[in-house]
């Protein structure tokens, strides 16, 4: 059980916070060195996550953040076992209590842990964002079994297919490693098939970067950089595409914003419940009078790549 971290805090923002729910990882990707760096997962208990969350929510935080290593693996360590699910509802009702309006976002889960249980109470809960950020870091069968993530393809079509069909206005982000040893062209074309298949809302792509004390050193047939960066860059380019076509379907609309910056006169940059912060795009939002740290409604009359752009209303 991993001890609670101490009150009062210092926030770097004064609308948006970070609250890690676990620490360290009992998972074993061939990739990754943080279950040697950090130990394995311990859990934080519920009522130490939902006070430090009510604490902030009284400061004046408009968005809380959870995050951790795999945080849908969270609770399965404590006695007795509880889950995310169990955690988001307390938070919702307790953090609601305070404001209803705040937002609660959830980051970095697991596909193997991310259950129905936890899409529905992302779906169902009104101050929960219903966004789902889950790292696959593949979707080829064969690099995956050699990045030990403990899971398919198959298992990631069946996932996202639970999450729309429970969730349909979900945003989905995820993030990918190319160039993994291995890797072959087939990989990639099969990698991008999915992607197109899913149309993930946010994405990004990381270049496999090696390192002696990694498991997946010791692996055959490692990809030259300068492949696995081409790959990178097209992967990236068929992306562009998805999230160009689904930011332009939101012109029309209205939705709620919070601001974060005046760069200009008349502009402001602000995010949607859908984009996380520093992570993915922003809301360009023309108008006057806004505070920063404030929620405002945009009618949205651009779509960007990556950004979208509208009129306060």
């Amino acid at each position: 059980m991993m001890q609670g971290l101490p009150l009062p805090r210092r926030l770097t923002l004064d609308y948006s916070a970070y609250v890690k729910v676990s620490e360290g990882c009992s998972r074993h990707c061939t990739y990754c060195i943080i279950p040697t760096l950090r130990g394995r997962q311990r859990s934080r208990i519920l009522e130490d996550v939902v006070r430090e969350a009510e604490t902030l929510a009284s400061k004046g935080v408009r968005e809380i953040i959870l995050t951790g290593e795999n945080t849908s693996d969270y609770g399965g360590d404590l006695v007795p076992p509880t889950g995310l699910a169990d955690l988001f509802r307390e938070l919702s009702s307790r953090v609601g209590a305070v404001d209803p309006s705040i937002w609660i976002r959830l980051l970095y889960t697991h596909p193997s842990t991310l259950n129905s249980a936890i899409i529905r109470a992302v779906a169902e809960l009104p101050n929960v964002c219903t966004y789902f950020d889950v790292p696959i870091q593949h979707a080829s069968t064969p690099v995956l079994k050699r990045m030990g993530r403990g899971y398919t393809r198959e298992d990631l079509l069946k996932l996202f297919k639970n999450i729309r069909d429970i969730a349909p206005d979900a945003s989905l982000r995820t993030t990918l490693i190319t160039g993994f040893p291995g890797e072959t062209e087939e990989d990639v074309q099969e990698l991008i098939s999915f992607i197109h298949g899913v149309e993930f809302e946010h994405l990004g792509v990381f270049v496999y970067s090696d390192s002696h004390d990694l498991v997946s050193h010791g692996f055959k047939d490692h990809v030259p950089e300068d492949v696995a960066m081409e790959r990178h860059d097209r992967i990236m380019m068929e992306q562009v595409k998805i999230s160009e076509k689904i930011n332009w379907q939101y012109v029309g609309r209205t939705l709620k914003v919070l601001i974060e910056e005046n760069p200009d006169e008349g502009v402001y940059l602000a995010r949607t419940a859908f984009q996380a912060p520093e992570v993915d795009g922003i809301t360009f939002v023309y108008g006057s009078g806004l505070a920063i740290g404030t929620f405002a409604d945009v009618k949205i009359t651009d779509g960007y790549e990556y950004d979208l752009g509208g009129d306060l209303v």
